[in-house]
């Protein structure tokens, strides 16, 4: 009996270790991009369409990393990122990644990180994340990047026809009326910047977690999971909880009909700048262009210049406050 069972074990491990060698199917091997990198295996098949630094990866499929590594450094964050696609490692993101349960709700874990949540937070993984228990919370956090100009462009218009009503009978001319469409998106810009630096990227005491949870909901979750494409622009709900506070200031402060138009550009201004962020990670501008540039500045602010290179339709506000990310010149163009 002990030498059939012998026999059967011995079989098994036979059909096993066949089972190993045999080739790959074309379908397995359309879904691999297999690289190599200090002897470890990675497949970035999903990171190929988010790369940073363009098609280049294409060359390297069954290649090894090493030298591109060498003659093209990159960050920390780059490095921790590629673990995501570590073949085969089952002890992956020991240090960091097992600091919260992945298979649970996050935002109710990312408080107790205390002083290693700013690390954790700005080194980014490749997946999807749930914010809550709850599926309604959860489905209001996620937001598809049509709803930005189905929900805003109404709003726009709506800023637009009120300013046009209000004109009848005075002397309220177009010009002036386009003047305040445009001051109103130039104040955008302004938004854009204070909000981005101050308001998402404030660091919060390690002992207060309220605030770093709230920093995680905010904005920290991008920095996390760049290439989730459903948290990339922000939840409408949230944003008219804040146009509203927006319109009050600009009450106090603006006159009628040209409230109305300052808040029309305003809001045309909000919405380039979501559509413009979520292209700049999805899209693949033209080399030399004024998308490109902010393609690559926006890439060097998620992987290793954090704190600086706050604009995102712009560089305008980070050259006069001196946050400007100084970009290397490449041998070529990223395509």
């Amino acid at each position: 009996m002990a030498k059939d069972q012998d026999s059967a074990s011995e079989a098994r491990k036979r059909t096993g270790q066949l089972q190993s060698e045999k080739e790959p199917t074309e379908n397995e091997q359309n879904d691999t991009f297999v690289v190599t990198y200090k002897d470890k295996s990675y497949n970035v098949r999903d990171f190929l369409q988010y790369h940073p630094g363009g098609k280049v990866l294409s060359y390297y499929k069954n290649r090894s990393l090493d030298k591109a590594f060498e003659e093209n450094p990159h960050s920390v964050a780059a490095f921790h990122l590629l673990e995501d696609y570590t073949l085969n490692n089952l002890e992956k993101y020991q240090k960091y990644e097992e600091l919260i349960d992945w298979d649970a709700p996050v935002l109710g874990q990312v408080g107790s990180l205390g002083d290693k949540y700013y690390e954790w937070v700005n080194l980014p993984v490749d997946r999807r994340i749930r914010l809550f228990k709850s599926n309604l919370l959860e489905t209001l956090s996620v937001t598809p990047w049509y709803l930005i100009p189905m929900v805003w462009i109404p709003v726009c218009l709506f800023f637009l026809y009120s300013g046009r009503t209000r004109c009848v009978g005075t002397n309220y001319t177009l010009i002036e009326a386009a003047i305040s469409f445009a001051l109103g998106a130039f104040m955008w810009t302004v938004l854009e910047y204070i909000l981005h630096r101050k308001i998402f990227h404030f660091e919060a005491p390690p002992n207060a977690k309220l605030l770093m949870s709230l920093h995680f909901l905010m904005h920290g979750l991008h920095h996390k999971t760049p290439f989730d494409n459903k948290r990339l622009v922000f939840p409408p709900i949230v944003g008219l909880l804040v146009a509203q506070l927006i319109w009050y200031i600009y009450g106090l402060i603006f006159p009628e009909p040209m409230v109305y138009f300052i808040a029309a550009g305003t809001t045309t201004g909000y919405i380039s700048y979501d559509l413009i962020h979520y292209y700049l990670h999805y899209g693949t501008p033209n080399a030399e262009t004024y998308f490109y540039f902010l393609k690559r500045n926006h890439n060097y602010h998620h992987f290793s210049h954090h704190h600086i290179g706050f604009g995102v339709t712009s560089k305008l506000w980070d050259h006069a406050f001196g946050t400007v990310i100084r970009l290397r010149k490449l041998a070529k163009p990223i395509q």
